[in-house]
């Protein structure tokens, strides 16, 4: 994940969510309690996508609020893990 050039647009939003269910399942998260954590991670992240565009004078925070989640997920390790299981072209 090239973070200098971050695009927020749904394909970010939707790695963003698995990287940090990836994330929650490191903490021992299995079962329906990781399912609840997704379903909570994801609405939660995309509520915050669409309110971007409804508050327009908060745009930078909220990119940079993404932009600091896939920092931090690129830092723990889930870059590797993508990397790994991605097709390459």
């Amino acid at each position: 994940m090239n973070l200098e050039n971050f695009i927020l647009n749904p394909t970010t939003l939707l790695i963003l969510i698995f990287g940090l269910v990836e994330y929650a399942k490191g903490y021992g998260l299995n079962g329906n309690r990781l399912r609840a954590a997704s379903m909570v991670i994801g609405f939660a992240l995309a509520a915050a996508f669409k309110l971007r565009d409804l508050i327009p004078l908060a745009l930078p925070y909220f990119d940079i609020a993404f932009f600091g989640l896939a920092a931090g997920l690129a830092a723990s390790g889930v870059y590797d893990f993508l990397n790994q299981r991605l097709i390459k072209p």
